[in-house]
């Protein structure tokens, strides 16, 4: 049997590529062009897919790189040849409105239909270049001071100390920054959601150096639940009422928050709702140094926003995958589980109750007369009964039971740890409460239609060797109901009986 996400893989690859957040794309490097490319580079470099890709001629790839850094490109295009070779190299693109951007660009090479190709992705870092080169130019500064504080007396010596100090924590803070693209690049690649929490977590102490880092989210009691702290906290659960710098972030009052005590707070956005907060601590040695420099200041809070806004898309990108799962899972008109998934766990309970000796039942539920509903008052009035068979068996099992729509009128519920008269007596009820069903008439406000239904059991068995063999035996149960009269319920073994 198919892996239940075998037919999920391929477009969800398509949609990781057209909606990620880095440019991605893959081109020819002997031919100089793109092959394929994602929205987001077509906005990063300003041309359109038609421009890079569809032409009958091609914007060149070494046309789009600025000229003084041509030969850089070039040279790393020659030193990477063969299938599995990689790098990453830093330069200037020049879009098509004449901007010039720095583009942080990552690739491998690749064999493909007989020929080398690169694939890549493609980030803009402009801001990230200008806060180094900011960076940088302080530096030199201190190091100006640092000079000048040798030649003094013994009290500039001590002032020369701060200075070198500071120089460090400039250095650390950069590195840092460079740290990102890397931080962000493991977040896409984890699966589970609760694995992202705790990569960032853990990076943004044990990487980035700061004292703390706790992911809370909010649940659907308003509560902020701990997703992951680092380090471990016991409180789990907290309301955000208790805390004003809570209240002030998720509220949009204020964009970042900073209480007295170093601790930075930043909204986690997941499209335009606050779903939760990035809560980060400074160590105390540190504290003291960056309250007196505001352009650090502001980088952290630059670099916490960034983290913060890049887990809410990544919240949103798992949730749209779980939303795709689902989907494949459920028929659309009834929102009962479709076929895939009975005939999935079909197999699932049959094995478990052949391995452990235990009861199982199977009942196929046949709506009578459907077709002349279909006939009489249309197909739409057929899809409200459906529906309204469907919202009762839905509040009618157990949580361990399985209740799927099996095609046209047909629904069908797998009962582990039942059998017998236990079934009968279940499907009794079921087939009951059918029957007093009140259906409104689209067409004719204020009258109902009232349908019934037949329904067929089978029960595990010594003979029984095959999950084919119970939904054989139920058909034949159904069929015997269809035959005589209708509105009933039989026993598979009953009819073996007879």
């Amino acid at each position: 049997m198919d892996h239940p996400t075998a037919t999920v893989n391929p477009s969800l690859l398509q949609a990781h590529f057209d909606n990620a957040v880095d440019g991605q794309y893959v081109l020819d490097p002997h031919a100089d062009v793109f092959i394929k490319v994602n929205p987001a580079l077509c906005e990063l470099l300003g041309f359109t897919r038609e421009q890079l890709v569809e032409a009958q001629r091609p914007v060149s790839t070494l046309s789009i790189v600025h000229e003084d850094d041509r030969a850089l490109v070039t040279a790393q295009r020659q030193g990477a040849q063969g299938a599995g070779d990689s790098g990453v190299m830093r330069f200037r693109a020049v879009r098509s409105d004449g901007e010039v951007r720095h583009l942080e660009v990552r690739f491998t090479l690749i064999r493909h239909m007989g020929r080398i190709l690169q694939v890549g992705s493609a980030r803009d870092v402009s801001e990230q270049v200008k806060l180094e080169h900011k960076l940088r130019t302080e530096s030199d500064f201190n190091r100006e001071l640092t000079l000048a504080a040798q030649r003094a007396a013994k009290d500039a010596q001590r002032k020369s100390l701060e200075v070198l100090e500071a120089n460090t924590r400039v250095g650390a803070l950069a590195e840092v920054l460079r740290a990102i693209p890397l931080l962000t690049k493991r977040l896409l690649e984890l699966e589970q959601i609760s694995d992202v929490f705790k990569e960032a977590a853990l990076t943004m102490v044990n990487d980035a150096q700061f004292s703390s880092c706790t992911i809370l989210l909010r649940n659907e009691f308003d509560e902020l639940e701990v997703k992951y702290a680092n380090p471990f906290r016991m409180t789990q659960k907290l309301r955000p009422d208790d805390n004003p710098l809570y209240q002030s972030v998720l509220k949009g009052v204020v964009p970042l928050a900073v209480d007295d005590a170093g601790m930075h707070v930043a909204p986690i956005r997941a499209g335009t709702d606050v779903r939760g907060l990035l809560q980060v601590g400074l160590p105390k040695n540190l504290q003291r140094f960056y309250a007196s420099h505001k352009p650090i200041q502001e980088s952290i809070k630059d670099l916490l926003s960034t983290i913060a806004d890049f887990l809410g898309v990544v919240i949103q990108n798992h949730e749209n995958l779980e939303r795709i799962k689902q989907q494949s899972r459920q028929d659309r008109l009834t929102g009962l589980h479709n076929r895939r998934v009975f005939d999935e766990q079909l197999v699932v309970e049959f094995r478990r109750a052949l391995r452990y000796d235990r009861d199982l039942s199977l009942m196929i539920l046949d709506i009578d007369n459907f077709k002349k509903v279909n006939d009489t008052w249309g197909h739409l009035q057929g899809d409200e009964v459906l529906r309204a068979v469907a919202g009762l068996l839905k509040v009618s099992f157990r949580d361990l039971d399985t209740v799927c729509r099996y095609g046209g009128e047909e629904m069908v519920v797998i009962m582990p740890e039942t059998v017998g008269e236990a079934a009968r007596v279940k499907a009794e009820q079921i087939r009951r409460k059918i029957s007093e069903i009140e259906v409104p008439l689209l067409d004719q406000p204020g009258q109902n239609i009232q349908v019934t239904v037949s329904m067929g059991i089978a029960c595990m068995n010594k003979g029984t060797s095959m999950e084919d063999q119970l939904i054989r035996a139920a058909d034949r149960a159904l069929y015997f109901c269809k035959n005589h009269g209708k509105n009933q319920v039989k026993l598979a073994d009953e009819l073996d009986e007879a």
